[in-house]
């Protein structure tokens, strides 16, 4: 575990008592999902998916963590932390936001983000906010995602009700 190194942001935040509950289901199922880490220098690893399963494993002092190893560049392994992130739990805009300024716009542009985690982003960061609003998601998030925007009728695709509602 030693030769595993943390995101310096995670876009992801788990308060105290998630945090009890996950080592809690560590301690009492095992290490069951894997870490996702991709290779950098010095035989060392950088985790894409996986930092409070890591974090939750050092507090209870294990030596050992399943991982997968994928290669990937920076900014596709920071699109997938995101990704990732955003599909697993709510993520805190205050962390999501820096996290997401730090990207280029293609990658940026890759990243699925549902409406209200959108306007959260807009009014906590203007520069950001105007970013991701110059951006359109790529035509296969358009076509095949329950919530992703259709920028050709102007309707959005309601993940809770499953209907179109109009955009704003």
């Amino acid at each position: 575990m030693q030769n595993l190194v943390m995101l310096k942001r995670n876009p992801q935040y788990l308060t105290p008592s998630q945090m009890d509950s996950l080592k809690a289901s560590i301690r009492r199922d095992g290490f069951c999902v894997p870490l996702l880490v991709r290779k950098i220098s010095g035989g060392r690893f950088s985790i894409v998916s996986g930092n409070h399963r890591y974090m939750a494993s050092k507090e209870l002092g294990l030596s050992k963590v399943a991982c997968v190893v994928t290669s990937m560049s920076d900014g596709d392994a920071k699109r997938l932390a995101v990704n990732l992130n955003t599909i697993h739990g709510d993520p805190n805009v205050e962390l999501l936001a820096p996290f997401l300024a730090e990207m280029n716009d293609e990658t940026l542009s890759q990243i699925h983000l549902e409406d209200d985690i959108m306007l959260e982003l807009q009014e906590f960061d203007k520069h950001l906010a105007d970013r991701l609003s110059q951006l359109e998601p790529p035509d296969s998030i358009n076509r095949d995602s329950v919530g992703a925007r259709n920028t050709k009728s102007g309707v959005c695709i309601c993940p809770k009700c499953g209907k179109g509602h109009l955009k704003p």
